[in-house]
């Protein structure tokens, strides 16, 4: 079994400092809370693309042989429309009641799924950014430097993350969200203090940086 290698206190500070992306990420989290619904194209397809765009996980990238729809025309007569009828909206009513992890890896699976129906490829990463731009403080963004970053600085066994039993699950993103809540768990013991998803991005970028 491999030997943690624990997050430094400095290293905490520096990626904390680093705040360039904030005011960008402000305006996404601003643009979930003021239209936090997805009953009309305007709405679906402003945060479907500012997000996807934003974080380089772009939904319109598919891969549908035949399909003769692209740029506005795939957002408006495809994204929207497969989003609008599924009616997400109760997905987060439900997690608002029951925030546990296993309804935030439940919904998680859903949204990829869904996601995979309008594009045909994996959207595990665009689904996380998405779920934490709408509800920041339960969602932890997965994507390929912080998968890296993170498995130095938790443990290999499986028995030693946190134990969660959803009943439907992406299998990435459950390994994943396991780990970050075992650090979650571990930098909280050690400073004193929960870091939100956010920080936990923040710190996962920086270390990936310094590899």
């Amino acid at each position: 079994m491999k030997e943690i290698r624990p997050v430094a206190k400095s290293e905490i500070k520096e990626a904390l400092a680093n705040n360039a992306w904030d005011l960008g990420n402000q305006v996404l989290y601003n643009l979930c809370s003021k239209h936090p619904f997805h009953k009309t194209d305007q709405e679906v397809i402003a945060k479907i693309w500012l997000i996807g765009r934003s974080y380089a996980a772009a939904i319109e990238r598919h891969k549908i042989k035949g399909l003769k729809l692209t740029g506005d025309n795939f957002y408006a007569k495809r994204v929207a429309p497969k989003i609008k009828r599924r009616k997400i909206d109760k997905w987060f009513a439900q997690l608002k009641k029951e925030p546990t992890p296993e309804n935030i890896i439940e919904i998680h699976s859903k949204l990829t799924q869904l996601f995979y129906e309008i594009s045909k490829l994996e959207k595990r990463s665009l689904a996380s950014k998405y779920l934490h731009f709408h509800r920041r403080h339960l969602f932890f963004m997965f994507d390929s430097r912080s998968i890296t970053a993170i498995r130095k600085v938790t443990p290999s066994g499986e028995k030693q993350l946190p134990n969660i039993s959803p009943a439907e699950f992406d299998s990435d993103y459950l390994k994943f969200y396991r780990r970050c809540l075992w650090l979650q768990q571990d930098l909280k013991r050690r400073f004193g203090r929960k870091f939100t998803p956010r920080e936990i991005d923040k710190i996962l970028l920086h270390i990936e940086e310094k590899l």
